[in-house]
């Protein structure tokens, strides 16, 4: 004993740290076990009707809830209908100045009795006069052709000659010692490749050979101009060449500063005899066809083409009709004129609204609702309103009628549109503004405690279970909860009996 005391006295810092944590817990279990009475609010497990409800504020809308516009811009001439009054389908409600609509048509119907006229005297065939005209336009368009391929053609072998006789030139095909010999002459076939040219000893001193675009044996003769083969190249020595070098004549020179400009010109005069000849035989085709059409008679093709004309024609004359519907706003469906935003006289502008068409017989609700509650709401759920026009005390009835799909954003929150049936009574006006609650789900004498007697920790949740009334004594339960109900109300559907004194709320103060 004495030496426990010994140690004790000798680690005081470590015994009073072991004492404060045992007077710790023992103060937490005790409080967790019994606070004071008025520091803790108590409820009953109970048995009771729960509703789960979705509160969102909309409008009444109509059915049927146009807002009517011009398809075009003009002066208004005329309104045919005010604001209450009744319109049917196809009515004309207002119209703008038509005068140019209707010239339009005019001419269009013009157009088409001329394209039913032309059919008529496809039916009937061209007259001589016509034909022969026909045919001498023919004759001419033939000749121009002959006269383009034989001018391109001229033009084209003028290009070709100048790109093969670029500059063309004596080079060493290897490290020569020699004076390169010159080149003269223009070349006259239209092959391409190259002259090469090389040297030996001979009885009568130094003479050469040439192979690759001709072959042929010669002797340097310096100072002459020698023939190089048939196509119109010379040679000439000015020095005697050294045996061994070896030169090279290309064709064309694609070393010589006017290569590229004169392939370039070539390739052009190839391109322009092309498009030349090609417009040339399109005019003789042409030329051929209108004197084919002048000589048939009647032919399926013929008069397949002039009721083609007639049938465009028409589609004219339907266009100008649309054009001059496009100044008219007819009524598209029955209903009441909500709204007149227009006036005789001014300047209507296209899309913009003038006339607005309800009805006013049929209509329902339509209001937002958040992304965090639409889940829970379903097509055939019961709703309930109240409209600020008619007071909070008024309440009516519906369902929900559809579930917009795709979101809505409105001040930056997602939104989904969700569109209620309501009673038909006449202060029910469209436009009104209404609290709609939703019934989104309930259950019948579901065991309930308020929400926040339930603790969650340990990913478990609890409810602190009184174990003496008068002391107010508890302990935790752990439960299972269901459906989060309005009013704060939980269900539990396992760990609690009905009747069972449940802490609610502690004040830790």
């Amino acid at each position: 004993m004495r030496r426990f005391f010994l140690y004790l006295k000798s680690h005081w810092l470590i015994s009073t740290i072991a004492l404060l944590v045992i007077l710790a817990v023992v103060g937490i279990v005790s409080s967790r076990r019994n606070k004071g009475g008025s520091a803790i609010l108590t409820d009953t497990v109970k048995k009771q009707d729960l509703i789960q409800t979705v509160l969102a504020t909309g409008q009444v809308t109509s059915t049927t809830d146009l807002s009517l516009s011009f398809k075009g811009s003009g002066i208004v001439a005329r309104i045919n209908v005010a604001v209450g009054q009744q319109a049917h389908a196809g009515d004309i409600l207002a119209n703008l100045d038509q005068r140019d609509q209707l010239a339009g048509l005019t001419s269009a119907r013009g157009s088409w009795a001329a394209a039913q006229a032309n059919y008529q005297k496809v039916l009937e065939g061209a007259s001589s006069e016509e034909v022969q005209v026909s045919q001498v336009a023919l004759d001419n368009a033939e000749k121009s052709l002959a006269d383009t391929i034989q001018q391109q053609d001229i033009l084209v072998a003028n290009a070709k000659k100048a790109f093969l006789n670029s500059a063309l030139a004596a080079v060493p095909k290897d490290s020569n010692s020699g004076v390169a010999p010159v080149i003269s002459g223009a070349y006259t076939s239209e092959q391409t490749g190259s002259y090469e040219i090389s040297f030996y000893n001979s009885n009568g001193g130094v003479s050469y050979v040439y192979k690759g675009l001709e072959e042929g044996v010669a002797t340097v003769n310096t100072g002459s101009i020698l023939p190089l083969g048939t196509r119109g190249l010379y040679i000439q020595f000015t020095t005697t060449p050294s045996v061994g070098d070896v030169w090279l004549v290309e064709i064309p020179n694609t070393r010589a500063t006017n290569y590229v400009a004169n392939l370039n010109s070539y390739n052009i005069a190839l391109q322009t005899r092309q498009a030349a000849i090609t417009a040339a035989q399109n005019a003789v085709t042409a030329a051929q066809a209108n004197l084919d059409l002048k000589k048939a008679q009647a032919r399926p093709a013929d008069v397949a083409a002039a009721q083609a004309q007639i049938l465009s024609a028409q589609a004219q004359v339907q266009a100008a009709s649309a054009a001059l519907e496009n100044t008219v706003i007819r009524a598209p469906a029955d209903g009441t004129i909500t709204s007149v935003d227009v006036k005789v006289g001014e300047q209507a502008s296209p899309a913009k609204e003038a006339i607005v068409l309800q009805d006013v017989n049929n209509l329902h609700m339509e209001a937002n609702v958040s992304e965090a509650n639409v889940a829970q709401v379903a097509v055939g759920q019961e709703t309930t309103f109240t409209f600020d026009a008619l007071g909070p005390d008024r309440e009516f009835k519906g369902a929900v009628q559809a579930i917009d799909p795709a979101s809505t954003v409105v001040s930056g929150v997602v939104n989904y549109k969700v569109t209620a049936s309501v009673e038909k009574l006449p202060e029910i006006k469209p436009g009104m503004t209404a609290n709609m609650t939703i019934l989104t789900a309930s259950k019948a004498g579901a065991l309930a405690v308020p929400q926040r007697a339930v603790l969650a920790h340990d990913g478990k949740k609890f409810v602190r279970v009184i174990d003496d009334a008068k002391k107010k004594t508890y302990h935790e339960v752990e439960v299972s909860t269901g459906m989060e109900a309005d009013g704060g109300l939980v269900e539990i559907t396992s760990g609690l009996s009905e009747g069972q004194g449940i802490v609610t709320f502690i004040n830790s103060k």
